[in-house]
């Protein structure tokens, strides 16, 4: 079971379908604010749609009034995000793999608060992605195997997401790490290649992005 958040960044089409197409169990589509847009310009019927909506074009609120039943509007004077609160639904709604179409683009304040949510996961149990043309990011606390064969693109990227992260090890990387202590402030663990079949990332204290990323 898959769901699908499309929030209201810079979105391919084609990938967010290709994506879609490969999930051959039951989808659920949650459309986050602008990330309406894109659902009705794909010609996809989103089963929740939660926002503010405070810069809706006149077309899209037509949209939005004709599926009133499946729209939670939010007060524009929040503390979260959009997309925060569309993930809280997935979370409360739906089961599996969240993926978020959709969350980066040119707001970098938006796609480093859409990285800091990935971790909204853990409490739940559940693996939360950013997908976009050029990178697949998740947050990892434990230990991650990526296979070479299905790996999103050529360049794998960790970096810490607080100061520290102790106990990391890479294997299967052409860059391998054993038991390292990665600091803040540094650009160690960037566009690292997987050299193997497989490939295995740990880390025993702290959280780690892992950023799949392709040219």
């Amino acid at each position: 079971m898959g769901t699908y958040i499309f929030s209201g960044g810079e979105l391919n089409p084609s990938l967010a379908e290709k994506v879609m197409e490969k999930d051959t169990e039951v989808v659920t589509v949650i459309a986050a604010d602008k990330g309406v847009e894109s659902c009705s310009a794909m010609g996809v019927e989103p089963d929740y749609i939660v926002g503010d909506f405070d810069s809706t074009s006149d077309s899209m609120k037509e949209y939005l009034d004709n599926r009133r039943d499946r729209v939670t509007r939010l007060n524009p004077i929040k503390d979260d995000t959009d997309t925060e609160a569309a993930l809280r639904l997935a979370f409360e709604k739906t089961k599996g793999d969240i993926i978020i179409f959709g969350g980066t683009g040119t707001r970098l304040d938006h796609v480093l608060g859409n990285i800091s949510i990935l971790g909204l996961g853990f409490e739940e149990n559940r693996q939360v992605f950013l997908v976009d043309e050029h990178n697949r990011i998740r947050l990892v606390k434990d230990r991650l195997v990526l296979e070479k064969k299905e790996q999103f693109g050529k360049y794998v990227s960790v970096v810490p997401l607080w100061k520290q992260a102790k106990g990391v090890t890479l294997k299967g990387f052409a860059y391998p790490l054993e038991n390292a202590v990665m600091e803040g402030f540094t650009s160690l663990g960037i566009s690292n290649e997987i050299a193997e079949d497989r490939a295995e990332i740990s880390v025993e204290e702290g959280i780690l992005i892992v950023i799949e990323s392709k040219d």
